[in-house]
């Protein structure tokens, strides 16, 4: 079980989605709700949302002390593990065994969040701004996101303070806010405040999860989701297919790595360029690389983490070659390309046995060592496939992560070149 596969009924994954990612640095989120409806659920769910993917999260809870708010965490991760398929428990020492996926969690958990209890006062931008101060000089811990849990009510907010601040540190920043029968303010008037804003409403035995705003834009129509009350998970048949579903970062959150050589990879970095995605093209001294946008020339030692016998490529992607000083920085370097994504894309040819033709197979090698997503273009089927179940399943790729690679042939067709424009337009155009 991937950790991806934990998230898979998180709302999060949905709203990330239909928002384009959630949030980028700099804007203000928002969660409203009436009293009891579940939006202190729902900002673990967000806070999620960073952390299984190794970003850092502050939460703020005005109304809970840490060791609840820490068991908050723990019981919706364990219940997505479980939803997983998964037989595990937070308790040590207790007769089920662990997934070590869901143990995995844990630890990034801890690693990567602070909980910072404030309760019986207030707590307003110039509070969190030191607070921040503290973690950084103190911690040096920086969070990507902030997540304000409390008693904040809709009629108090101060949006324009609080979008400023998040501005100035350079953080996602979620506010849950608290609205009224009344409906005063309307839920539609108080999303106009923020950049992101989703609702929760009873809907039965249920709760509803409706979308408002993302970006800044207001909905036209929401998009809405149906979740369980209790933990806030998206009920099964809403659950989005992850081979179709949208990618949830926005272009300028994401990071494309190559080697900048001719053919493949001069085409993913075209199509990066054309949507304003940042490029790392690795390579060493003395190595003619085609593309030098985001050139990373990689040191001697460098190259040496990524050592690999030859004769052990040779066996397992069946090619041999003649320069080998050469061809060995080369596939040293597609350690650092596979290394440092999440998702790879890759054009070739997929062989009778499994593995992919020539010195582009070694990325592919890699990433199924990883157990990373592999995505291929096959050149002579002319379509995709991924390594699911120790077989290639056809389907249509789109970037879910914010670190990806591009690499492949360099002798595209006009086929492969369509596969990488498709693969961005479906990513990432408007």
């Amino acid at each position: 079980m991937k950790t991806d596969q934990l998230i898979e009924r998180s709302p999060m994954r949905a709203v990330a989605a239909a928002t384009r990612g959630g949030l980028d640095a700099g804007q203000l989120g928002v969660v409203m709700a009436r009293a009891g409806v579940g939006k202190s659920a729902l900002l673990v769910h967000v806070s999620l949302n960073y952390l299984l993917r190794g970003s850092g999260v502050l939460h703020v809870s005005l109304q809970d002390d840490q060791a609840h708010v820490r068991s908050f965490y723990d019981e919706i991760v364990a219940e997505l593990a479980r939803e997983a398929g998964a037989k595990m428990t937070t308790h040590a020492g207790a007769n089920d065994v662990m997934h070590p996926t869901h143990a995995r969690a844990l630890v990034d958990l801890e690693r990567n969040r602070v909980i910072h209890s404030c309760l019986g006062r207030a707590f307003g931008p110039d509070d969190l701004r030191s607070l921040l101060t503290v973690l950084g000089d103190v911690m040096h811990f920086e969070p990507m996101a902030v997540v304000l849990d409390g008693r904040v009510d809709a009629a108090d907010v101060d949006a324009d303070a609080w979008r400023a601040l998040a501005q100035e540190a350079n953080i996602r920043l979620w506010l849950a806010v608290r609205t009224h029968r009344d409906g005063s303010p309307s839920a539609r008037d108080l999303a106009e405040r923020f950049d992101t804003a989703v609702a929760l409403e009873p809907a039965g035995e249920d709760v509803s999860l409706h979308i408002l705003r993302s970006g800044g834009q207001a909905f036209e129509q929401a998009e809405s989701l149906t979740l369980d009350p209790v933990s806030m998970m998206v009920h099964p048949e809403d659950v989005r297919d992850p081979i179709t579903a949208p990618p949830s970062p926005a272009p300028k959150a994401c990071v494309m790595y190559s080697g900048g050589a001719t053919g493949a990879e001069c085409a993913f970095g075209e199509e990066a360029e054309r949507f304003g995605v940042r490029e790392v093209n690795f390579t060493f001294a003395g190595h003619n690389q085609k593309r030098v946008r985001g050139r990373r020339v990689l040191e001697e030692k460098e190259l040496t983490a990524g050592d690999v016998s030859l004769v052990y490529v040779a066996h397992r992607i069946h090619r041999n070659w003649d320069k080998k000083a050469l061809i060995k920085k080369v596939l040293q370097t597609q350690w650092h390309v596979v290394s440092k994504a999440r998702q790879v894309f890759v054009v070739g040819v997929i062989q009778d046995d499994n593995s992919v033709r020539g010195g582009t197979g070694w990325s592919v090698e890699l990433a199924r060592r990883w157990n990373k997503p592999v995505w291929v273009f096959d050149q002579e089927r002319h379509a995709w496939f991924t390594w699911l179940h120790n077989a290639w399943v056809a389907g249509e790729p789109v970037i879910q992560t914010p670190e990806f690679a591009g690499t492949g042939t360099r002798f595209l067709s006009d086929e492969g070149r369509q596969a990488i424009t498709g693969l961005f337009e479906r990513s990432f155009a408007q």
